[in-house]
Formats: structure tokens, sequence, C-alpha cells
């Protein structure tokens, strides 16, 4: 039951409190072109939701052993970019496989896997020191945040288009920078964080 807890509170922690798409922008860029694309929303999410789980879990289970606890910070980040890397390596082997050699699904697979997003995660589970179900979580919770925040963004960006109050000069990506800048300010408010200084 603990385990079961672990999990839900730290994904919930990671999509609200520490939504890191909304309050720190990584995977911003891929959020933003993803939410002009419903066709490829769900795909996509759902790739990055994967790669966030699997790679957290792996560093997780990488980060347990001793040695890992006397490794240089670089050193570090050089095995979680090695595992991220092999994952993507062996899901692009898989789709390929069973789905040819579709360029389309194949570049899609590679920005979901090597992006900031994924890469931030395994990151803040060792700085966090959460357990092996809380780095679970957190990875869920990444994926889950990212489609909170791609679903936001198209929301506003259907909304922006439609109001024809806006100067024609802020419309388009300016008004869309200045929405998702709101947003990202209501979501760093959230983490209880000094944003000026």
């Amino acid at each position: 039951m603990r385990i079961l807890t672990d999990l839900l509170m730290t994904a919930l922690y990671t999509v609200f409190a520490q939504n890191l798409v909304l309050s720190s922008g990584l995977g911003m860029s891929e959020a933003i072109r993803v939410s002009t694309k419903p066709g490829t929303f769900g795909k996509f999410a759902l790739m990055i939701s994967g790669f966030s789980v699997v790679t957290s879990t792996l560093c997780s289970l990488i980060d347990s052993f001793k040695p890992m606890e006397a490794m240089p910070y670089a050193v570090r980040a050089a095995i979680y970019a090695g595992v991220l890397a092999g994952v993507y390596i062996i899901v692009a082997a898989v789709m390929r496989l069973f789905f040819g050699s579709s360029a389309k699904i194949l570049g899609t697979l590679g920005i979901a896997a090597l992006n900031t997003l994924v890469f931030t995660i395994p990151h803040i589970n060792n700085s966090a020191a959460y357990s092996f179900a809380g780095s679970i979580g957190s990875g869920i919770g990444a994926g889950i945040a990212f489609v909170l925040a791609a679903a936001l963004i198209n929301s506003g960006s259907r909304k922006l288009a439609e109001n024809e109050d806006i100067p024609e000069i802020f419309k388009g990506t300016p008004a869309m920078f200045f929405y998702v800048a709101m947003l990202s300010l209501a979501f760093a408010g959230f983490t209880d964080s000094n944003i000026f200084g």
C-alpha cells in the first residue's frame, strides 16, 4: 500500500506542484508544437510518458548501486544520457521492425525521447532522493504534466485565434508567448520558489 501511495503522491506533486513544462520550461517547445497538431497529440504524449517512466525507472535502479553515490555529477549525467539513448535505440528498432521504416514515426519518437523534460526526470529523482516507486510516479507525473500543459496551450491558442480584440502586431506567436508566460507564472506560484532572485 505504501508503494502505491508513494507513486501516486509523487505523480500528483509532479503534475501540479512541480509541472516541469510550465514552471521550468522543460519540453515547452514540444508542447507548443504538439498542441497545434491534434492528430499527433495523443501519440506524442504517450511517447513522452513512456520514455519518462522507462528512463526514470532504469536510472532509479542504477542509482541504487553504491558506486553511483560517489560518482561526480558529470559522470552520472553521462550515464543518464546513455540510458536515455539506449532506450530510444531499442524502441526505435522495435518500432521499425513492426511498423516499417516510417520516417515520420521515427522522427516523432526521437523528438519525444531526446528532449529536456525526459532527460531531467532522473536528475530530479536523484536530487529529491525519491524511492523506486516515487521515481516511477515522477515519470508518470511528467508525462501527465506534459499532456496538461499541451492541452492548456491548445485551448489558449484557439481562444487567442478567435479573439478579435488582440492588436494585429500581437496576434499569433507573440500572443501565444504571452499566454504561456502567464500560465507559467501561475504554475510557478505552486512551487513556492522566488522567481525574481
